[in-house]
């Protein structure tokens, strides 16, 4: 027996976000044998039952999270350097002494602080080293009821410098703790209890400790005062809100971190592969990433405030990631078949998508439809992709091999143009100037597209409002937004670093306009009045308008023809260029329109890359990819544009604020890293569908 240590001694790691019940379970153990520390936290009105944990191993984690660079309720990561420093040694011999002192050496310890699954790599080391075996127990709270409790300390004077007022950056919180209480008990034994199963029956969920021999059988006298001690009431906030995932990927039922919580619930032993480690170790990776991403905004904000939109997009940025899936560890391969090959769009939902793919493990590659390979390629792929396509002979042949071969055949689009009805109620601005022949063409064309969809087992689209049109066609719909490849990024981050704004040259702030297509004009009127109005006030700001855009057709701006500036359209990778020259951005669009309702958000992205707010209209898409206030502006009408547009050429200051965010909100969400992290996601889901019959 090595260095005189018993072999009944053990401890029970109690691991769980605060305010998860985590108090109550170590309390729960302590009546059926298990030993708690000698000094105990004493009971507060915030807990009235008390909390059996040590202070002093309290106060040693309060001091070593402050050395990592973080505090208990900053979701910030400890780094894996700060675990590995020497000087953790001297720490490690004082949470030896500590632990010696707290806990007897002959007995099963309990030992509780949800600070320790912030710290678990130390204290494992630390327990390793006591040659303690150690039995993982992690509690789970629904983050929502987590949230609720946090909140709740505002009202209490002494509890209020521990309280976390806004929902979001408590979710966000929970997110951090029972994340790295999941990945650091990897490889030891573990338990996962939900705080309202204990509740509901307390036997059940210690029965498997009793089994595994880390508690005693329960005697009668321990039931009798466990049983007095577990109470429902002990449960003060409850979630409004469902658990479980979603069959409708397009409107989930429950939040990314209820699901989350309900996987790791539906498995007790908390297995290291499979479904639950594939879930956890996805949201883990894409967490990381997201909270050091917008740290530059989020440092220095108060938890007492009551709303934090950065949490909020680190949370939504989340939600956006489909649910993982079970995947072989060598993923297949992909055919793209496009149907537009030289549009922009191409660039974006197949170039970017290849590209995107193929960094995450997959074989991926486009013809064009009218390529006589086209059938070859689908013949060997394990998916199959169509991005504009019009159902013909060639995708009818496509399908019913992909049929016979049980392989997902797949629709990407990023417009509303499979829709006939649209096309003839002049909701596309461009057909309605078109002769009535070119018109009926492209009716039919969009019936053929919609023919299309209904022969395909999913769509990726690129907006919510796509996949609410494509999941009435097809039986399951993925939201992909257009995204920043690395060539993108890279000619944003050039121009950032070597463009010279106009503005500085003469001091008079430039508004830009990007436009594609002539089907702009239209758009662009949204805007127009507010920008003359702003005009007639102020006499410094000028428009720029890159592309085709017929600046004549409006009547309000020709008495300011000489602060119009037209450039001509360039290739994507150099528009990032042309609007780093520029101050402000604009994204007009015709609001309620169902077509522009479908339009993607590009044209903020490309300038919220180069770190321009953008002033937009409020389309589903924008309302997205703008955070108000914070990475930009929206617009309803013609006073909300001048106004808005007054407020960025008033306040300099403001101005750069938002553009900066916007660019940091901007590589964070729609960056590559993001965009890969949603392929991989999405094609995984995809090759495991099969084909329907």
């Amino acid at each position: 027996m090595p260095r005189g240590i018993p072999v009944s001694r053990r401890c029970i790691l109690v691991l769980g976000m605060h305010r998860s019940g985590t108090s109550a379970i170590a309390q729960l153990f302590s009546l059926l044998g298990a030993a708690g520390p000698r000094e105990t936290m004493p009971a507060s009105a915030d807990n009235p039952l008390g909390y059996w944990e040590s202070p002093g191993i309290a106060r040693l984690n309060n001091r070593l999270l402050e050395s990592a660079g973080t505090r208990w309720n900053d979701e910030s990561a400890v780094a894996k350097a700060w675990f590995d420093d020497p000087a953790r040694g001297s720490d490690r011999a004082e949470a030896r002494q500590l632990m010696e002192a707290e806990f007897p050496a002959d007995a099963t310890i309990v030992c509780k602080d949800p600070r320790i699954c912030r710290l678990l790599p130390f204290w494992r080391h630390v327990l390793e080293e006591m040659e303690i075996p150690l039995h993982a127990v992690l509690m789970l709270r629904d983050p929502e009821e987590v949230a609720r409790s946090l909140a709740a300390r505002a009202a209490q004077p002494s509890f209020r410098p521990a309280a976390i007022v806004a929902r979001e950056r408590a979710v966000l919180l929970w997110l951090r703790y029972v994340i790295d209480a999941e990945r650091h008990s990897r490889g030891l034994p573990r338990q996962a209890i939900n705080f309202a199963g204990l509740l509901a029956d307390w036997r059940a969920a210690v029965s498997p400790l009793i089994q595994a021999g880390v508690l005693p059988p329960i005697t009668t006298a321990a039931s009798t005062v466990a049983d007095a001690f577990i109470d429902p009431a002990l449960r003060r906030q409850h979630a409004a809100r469902p658990l479980g995932p979603s069959a409708n990927p397009v409107a989930p039922a429950a939040t990314l971190p209820q699901r989350l919580l309900a996987t790791m619930s539906s498995s007790s032993a908390l297995p290291a592969d499979g479904g639950a480690a594939a879930a956890c170790n996805a949201v883990g990776e894409s967490f990381d990433r997201l909270v050091a991403a917008y740290q530059p905004l989020r440092s220095g904000r108060s938890p007492l405030e009551e709303a934090d939109p950065w949490a909020a997009a680190i949370l939504a940025s989340l939600e956006s990631q489909p649910e993982p899936v079970c995947r072989p560890a060598s993923r297949g391969s992909v055919a793209f078949i496009s149907g537009v090959p030289t549009s922009v769009g191409h660039v974006y939902r197949v170039e970017h998508a290849i590209q995107a793919l193929t960094t995450a493990g997959w074989q991926a590659n486009w013809r064009a439809v009218d390529d006589p390979l086209v059938l070859s390629q689908a013949d060997t792929a394990d998916v199959v992709v169509a991005f504009r396509t019009a159902w013909n002979d060639t995708l009818a042949t496509v399908a019913t091999r992909c049929r016979q071969r049980g392989i997902p055949l797949v629709y990407d689009v990023d417009d509303l143009i499979f829709d006939p009805a649209l096309m003839n109620d002049g909701s596309i601005a461009v057909l309605s100037a078109l002769p009535d022949a070119d018109r009926r063409q492209f009716v039919a064309a969009a019936a053929t597209r919609r023919t299309m969809i209904e022969h395909c087992d999913a769509a990726v689209v690129s907006t919510r409002p796509l996949a609410d049109a494509t999941a009435r066609l097809c039986p399951h719909s993925f939201v992909l937004p257009n995204s920043l490849s690395p060539e993108m990024e890279s000619a944003a981050l050039a121009a950032v670093a070597s463009v010279e704004k106009d503005s500085a040259r003469d001091g008079r702030l430039r508004l830009c306009f990007a436009s594609g297509t002539p089907s702009h004009n239209r758009d662009f009127a949204v805007a127009a009045e507010g920008i003359a109005s702003l005009f007639a006030s102020r006499p410094e700001p000028r428009l720029v308008v890159i592309g085709d855009l017929d600046i004549g057709i409006y009547d309000c701006l020709r008495p300011f023809a000489d602060r119009l500036d037209w450039r001509p359209r360039v290739p994507l990778m150099e528009l990032f260029a042309e609007v780093a020259r520029c101050d402000i951005n604009l994204a007009p669009l015709e609001s309620g329109n169902p077509f522009c309702e479908g339009k993607s958000a590009v044209r903020c992205l490309v300038a919220a890359a180069v770190g321009l707010p953008t002033v937009a209209s409020p389309t589903v898409p924008l309302r997205e990819a703008i955070i108000p206030e914070e990475t930009g502006l929206l617009a309803r009408d013609a006073a909300d544009w001048k106004n808005q547009l007054d407020r960025l050429l008033a306040d300099a200051a403001f101005c750069s604020r938002l553009g900066k965010a916007a660019r940091i909100h901007a590589l964070a969400d729609y960056g590559f890293t993001a965009y890969r992290e949603r392929v991989a996601g999405i094609f995984d889901q995809l090759v495991s569908l099969g084909r329907k019959s």
